[in-house]
């Protein structure tokens, strides 16, 4: 199986469910992961669909709590204030503690283009 049809493949499975991220850029981020071997194209799908859910989440719920509700806008602030004000949201701040648990911290960098 060629690159181009795989991707292909991958590029038809994201249009016929529904799913606005690209798939490669996901699989592409799963893989940067020493302990991700392989991908299935079940699991891409369910991890990209699960992503871009929460970022609807995130984006909704700083748009609802942020300042700019008036003028239809959302700003960098009022997502950082809604990760810093939101339990839900604090495992995305980088502090070691997250409820009561320790979790480890690991940066990354997202590009959209």
């Amino acid at each position: 199986m060629s690159g181009d049809n795989a991707e292909d493949n991958v590029n038809h499975a994201s249009n016929s469910k529904g799913i606005s991220l690209p798939m490669t850029r996901v699989k592409l981020i799963m893989k940067s992961s020493p302990d991700v071997s392989s991908i299935n194209q079940e699991a891409l799908l369910i991890t990209t669909k699960a992503t871009e859910l929460f970022v609807q989440y995130l984006a909704l719920s700083s748009f609802n709590n942020g300042s700019g509700k008036d003028n239809k806008t959302l700003l960098y602030s009022d997502l950082a204030n809604t990760v810093e004000g939101t339990e839900t949201f604090q495992f995305l701040t980088g502090n070691n503690y997250c409820c009561h648990h320790h979790v480890t911290y690991i940066p990354f960098s997202l590009s959209i283009q």
